[in-house]
């Protein structure tokens, strides 16, 4: 789909409603002066918005239990902020590790597991949490005599609980779900045509419901912990912004003007094809979501990101990485997740087991291989890291 300029309007919304987006003349030139390949400055306070997702890798480095072994490498590369999986099934972080967890555990309790204990006390700055529906019954959406009260329960427990355990530390913790738009259609990588199926309204409303109960256990928990230094949110994830320009229900354009929530993630690799798709999917986001309860305008961050390096050469990678990272950087983006810390795709599509993999077995989602060497990505994205403050040296701008 080519991207837009100036005022755009589907046939799913008004033409009243029309989205007024950067022209790409001027995306290409903001991008350009903010390249750090192309002696943009990196900003000092990087390595507590860039980060990595910890979960599902199929190979582990070392002995210590798995969601420690991730946490550590994600400090020694340099950064600071951690997505992590998080509820009472974590077969993700199985390696070296007994959870010993009731598939019946509250979400408090996953939060005093001696393994996330650990790694909470560990100086990321941010924490983001995926955390799946606390309520199974009607998990499509469509029941509408759902309220979504055991969600609403458990993130006020949670949410409650960080508060009073971190209140006298600077961190953060983002509570968000995974990927809305394939929740919504209930199936990853399910494509919805024009007007989507007969009861797209319903699970829209029902989405709705679910967003705002998590959001209102999230805000009373906030109220009733009065001034702390810990910081926790709420988030809603986006990943198919630009199914909305073909008149296609997603969450972005049909439940996002119907609930306020804190933050907006969007798991970006629909707007990955250019910088200007990229730039103008963020101001479609901004557009539709509703003012923030906690800084009073929507604040779009990058949930999700990275690219599969088998096949690819380090040039393509490198050039892919620092068009997106002029994005992120010319649009202040306050955080940006890379997809992930270890490999989690086998090119056979096997998830079943949790067998070790060979690097040639995998895709190639990774900043450090099985070997414990750095990746394409790892390498740009560390440089950016040991430069930040300043600019990327000339040596370093080869590609």
């Amino acid at each position: 789909m080519a991207a837009l300029g100036g005022r755009w309007a589907s046939s799913a919304f008004p033409a009243a409603d029309a989205v007024l987006l950067t022209p790409p003349e001027e995306i290409e030139r903001r991008v350009r002066k903010a390249r750090p390949l192309l002696g943009g400055p990196i900003p000092a306070d990087l390595k507590d918005r860039l980060g990595a997702t910890h979960y599902n890798g199929r190979y582990f480095l070392t002995q210590e239990p798995y969601l420690i072994e991730g946490c550590k490498a994600l400090l020694k590369l340099g950064m600071r902020v951690a997505k992590l999986w998080f509820g009472p099934q974590l077969s993700g972080y199985s390696y070296n590790s007994d959870w010993k967890l009731s598939p019946a555990a509250r979400l408090v309790e996953v939060a005093r597991h001696p393994y996330f204990v650990e790694a909470f006390s560990m100086p990321f700055t941010t924490f983001v949490l995926e955390i799946q529906p606390v309520e199974r019954r009607g998990a499509r959406f469509q029941d509408a005599t759902n309220d979504y009260a055991e969600d609403e329960r458990q993130f006020f427990e949670l949410a409650a609980h960080l508060f009073k355990t971190y209140r006298n530390r600077a961190v953060t913790f983002i509570l968000q779900h995974w990927e809305g738009d394939w929740m919504l259609r209930g199936k990853g990588g399910l494509m919805w045509e024009k007007g989507g199926p007969p009861d797209a309204k319903d699970r829209c409303a029902g989405f709705v419901r679910w967003l705002a109960a998590r959001q209102r256990g999230v805000s009373r928990a906030r109220a009733e912990a009065g001034p702390t230094k810990c910081r926790v949110y709420h988030a809603a994830e986006v990943n198919r912004v630009w199914d909305a320009v073909l008149g296609i229900p997603t969450i972005t354009s049909d439940v996002l003007p119907h609930v306020a929530v804190d933050l907006v993630s969007w798991s970006s690799y629909d707007g990955m094809s250019s910088p200007v798709k990229t730039w103008q999917g963020l101001e479609l986001i901004r557009h539709y979501a509703l003012p923030s309860p906690v800084f009073k305008k929507p604040v779009v961050y990058i949930g999700e990101i990275g690219r599969p390096e088998q096949g690819r050469s380090e040039v393509e990678i490198v050039a892919w990485w620092d068009q997106a990272m002029g994005v992120f950087l010319a649009q202040e983006v306050p955080w940006i997740l890379h997809w992930e810390l270890y490999c989690n795709e086998p090119k056979d599509g096997n998830q079943r087991d949790r067998d070790v993999r060979h690097a040639d077995e995998l895709r190639g989602f990774w900043l450090i291989r099985p070997d414990g060497s750095l990746s394409y990505s790892g390498k740009y994205l560390k440089a950016l890291l040991d430069h930040a403050g300043g600019a990327l040296p000339e040596s370093l701008r080869r590609y």
